[in-house]
């Protein structure tokens, strides 16, 4: 790939600006994690009669955590865009519009997909060392191959591939459509974000309820020959997986070409 377009130098030099100018920041925002981390699980564990936390706590706290902060923090991506100087001067720094975007889109997921739970596991095992010395029920260690033991019902096994897919597009989209909101909202893009989602969902919503219902669509039997028609659970699970695909590929577009419309 030509070096205009992209230089791992370049790239590495992203990373390195950034860690220099935002290290104590960042230091700052894992210590208020593991701070809120330690202080809940706490709270829920003395609600509790101080028993220790077990796998199925685990699993909820490790999901509720990662996806509370991570979405915070993927709403907040491209700060230099919340203000006009900002901007110029990060539009002005030595690197192409796609070494800017993966920088952004990498430092961003990376943390919230690595460094998140790596560092909820590591909070909850040492809140979990301090209160057995409170309790008499031990604090047996958790890790995360317990996570794969989340059991599918019955009728979703035969399709779990395509099940396991559409969750894991799902909960990257849930990520992905605040990280583009960050790159077209200026001011409060998380809060634009949010909104915009809510009433683009409401009016899908109402314009199902209306085809379905009103005007009887619900009542009609669909052919068994038309294309790309979902007729049963698997071919549902099959068919949302990947629409739910397409979406992240095209929001993350649109992310990159907001970074290519500024430049011009």
């Amino acid at each position: 790939m030509s070096s205009n377009i992209f230089s791992a130098k370049r790239f590495r030099l992203l990373y390195k600006q950034h860690l220099m100018h935002n290290s104590r920041t960042l230091l700052y925002a894992m210590v208020a994690y593991a701070g809120v981390i330690f202080l809940l699980l706490s709270f829920v564990q003395m609600t509790n009669d101080k028993l220790p936390h077990d796998e199925e706590s685990f699993i909820s706290f490790l999901i509720g955590f990662v996806a509370v902060f991570g979405i915070l923090f993927v709403g907040h991506s491209f700060p230099a865009f919340r203000s006009k100087e900002s901007t110029i001067n990060y539009l002005m720094l030595p690197g192409s519009a796609l070494e800017k975007f993966l920088f952004e889109l990498t430092s961003r997921f990376l943390l919230v997909f690595i460094f998140l739970p790596i560092v909820f596991w590591v909070v909850f095992h040492l809140q979990g060392i301090f209160f057995s010395l409170f309790s008499d029920v031990p604090f047996q260690m958790v890790g995360f191959e317990h996570v794969d033991k989340i059991t599918l019902p019955e009728n979703v096994k035969k399709m779990a591939f395509w099940f396991v897919t559409l969750v894991m597009a799902l909960s990257f989209l849930a990520f992905v459509l605040p990280f583009t909101g960050s790159a077209m909202f200026g001011k409060q893009p998380l809060m634009k974000t949010l909104f915009s989602i809510g009433l683009i969902v409401s009016l899908y919503a109402l314009v199902i309820y209306v085809a379905l219902e009103p005007l009887g669509v619900a009542k009609y039997n669909t052919n068994d020959t038309l294309w790309l028609t979902p007729l049963d659970s698997g071919g549902a699970f099959r068919f949302f997986a990947c629409l739910t695909i397409i979406g992240n590929i095209v929001m993350l577009f649109v992310a990159y070409r907001k970074i290519k419309e500024k430049e011009v």
